[in-house]
């Protein structure tokens, strides 16, 4: 399966703030910019096929109607941002530096701000790829958040797991997967019984 993930373009009045989960505002010029950019990365074969699925912020969902041909979203709760707890909306400034060493040395599974850790995230990543597997389709997109798209380099092994977690991902970025099908089981015969 072939998916495309693509970043939010970036929120008004966001600049050093953690925001993870919080409904950021992003101006609508933006958004219609970032879109027809974000259209001439993904063939147009896929923009008129595939679904197009984006987390429930307001940041992803607005962003993924202005790209979408058809007026429909579909809404993927594993595809939000990692829920950074106490730290939402504040500076990162303000955040304790021993929170950060903490998180730091332990990104996959320190909870910052007492919210989500990096393996929760992977944990949702993993059920939105078994779901779109499953879908029929031979390709998806997924309009979704930093996060998730460092989680989707580590686990399909573009990027360790040390230094997907580090990765630079820019605004509006389109980020190209190619998902395997899951393995084929075969069927089981019934045992006879003698």
């Amino acid at each position: 399966m072939q998916l495309y993930l693509i970043r939010h373009p970036r929120p008004r009045d966001s600049l050093g703030m953690c925001y993870g989960r919080l409904n950021v505002a992003i101006d609508a010029e933006v958004i219609t910019s970032a879109a027809r950019v974000v259209r001439q990365r993904i063939p147009e074969a896929v923009l008129q096929q595939s679904p197009i699925y984006t987390s429930a912020l307001s940041c992803c969902a607005a962003f993924a109607l202005a790209i979408a041909k058809f007026p429909t979203a579909i809404v993927a709760d594993e595809l939000v941002e990692m829920d950074l707890g106490a730290w939402e909306g504040r500076s990162w400034d303000t955040v304790p530096r021993d929170e950060l060493d903490r998180w730091a040395q332990d990104v996959w599974r320190f909870r910052p701000g007492g919210g989500e850790n990096v393996q929760a995230v992977n944990e949702r990543w993993k059920l939105w790829v078994a779901r779109i597997r499953h879908s029929g389709n031979d390709s998806a997109i997924g309009v979704t958040h930093a996060g998730m798209i460092r989680v989707a380099l580590a686990q399909t092994q573009r990027a360790a797991q040390a230094d997907a977690v580090q990765t630079s991902i820019e605004f509006g970025s389109v980020h190209y997967f190619e998902i395997p099908d899951p393995p084929h089981v075969p069927p089981q015969r019934p045992r006879s019984r003698a």
